[in-house]
């Protein structure tokens, strides 16, 4: 590995673990993401932050080389929207600009996941253009809170429609990045957001000068999953909203 190769740091800035709808626990995680050359991800289990809080404390006992940002994707009434750097859950079912607005309360970045997506649900484009449009006092001034779109997102649903998406964000103007969206630990570093320096303090600072870069790697096949993990994890998917609700209901994060 080169020095101008060392110096670009690899995050996977979307990933679900067992505490959620993912396959895997964290440590799985973390071993995954060492093998591929990533070096930051984020946990964003569906609508908590428990999963986050457990990947980062287990990074931390076993002294892990990856560090983890504590996230969550949240449900708004628009479609998904990542949260990063909270700590904690970000309420369900508001507009997307109160959304947004709420994880910036908590010092957080937002960021708009798998744009235009049928399935999971997703921000349209006309969508992105009202808040963009309805967020211009906020995000006024030389240090605005960040908000930022997932140009790369390797679902066959985000992907498909990643170019109208990176076009229509020529308007925009928002920092891009990259996630996997990953599942299972096969899918981990499948896409990435890449940014000058290393450290989660050098993405961040990357992602206020919008200097990030979204890339799309190989997506492993359904064989590699395999069909029964396929289906179980589909159903861990419909449940795992109801039961983040019933975590907060019952004090359990």
């Amino acid at each position: 590995m080169t020095a101008v190769e060392r110096s670009i740091g690899r995050a996977d800035l979307q990933i679900h673990t067992e505490e959620s709808d993912g396959m895997d626990d964290a440590l799985t995680i973390l071993d995954a993401a060492q093998r591929r050359g990533v070096d930051i991800i984020a946990v964003t289990d569906h609508d908590q932050t428990r999963g986050g809080q457990l990947a980062r404390e287990t990074a931390a006992r076993a002294n892990h080389p990856v560090e983890v940002i504590v996230g969550s994707e949240v449900t708004s009434r628009h479609g998904h929207i990542l949260a990063l750097w909270i700590e904690e859950p970000i309420p369900l079912f508001r507009s997307a600009a109160a959304t947004v607005e709420a994880i910036w309360k908590q010092g957080g970045v937002a960021i708009i996941s798998h744009p235009c997506a049928v399935m999971p649900i997703a921000l349209s484009i006309g969508d992105i253009d009202r808040l963009v449009r309805d967020l211009i006092p906020e995000r006024a001034g030389d240090q605005p809170p960040i908000l930022a779109v997932e140009t790369a997102n390797p679902i066959p649903s985000a992907r498909w429609r990643r170019n109208g998406v990176i076009a229509a964000n020529q308007g925009w103007g928002l920092p891009t990045t990259g996630g996997s969206d990953a599942h299972f630990h096969e899918q981990v570093g499948s896409a990435v957001t890449t940014f000058d320096g290393q450290g989660q303090d050098a993405l961040r600072a990357a992602l206020q000068a919008g200097t990030t870069v979204g890339e799309l790697h190989h997506y492993p096949r359904l064989r590699n999953i395999g069909a029964g993990r396929l289906l179980r994890q589909q159903w861990r998917g419909i449940s795992a909203t109801p039961r983040a609700i019933l975590r907060r209901r019952f004090g359990s994060g």
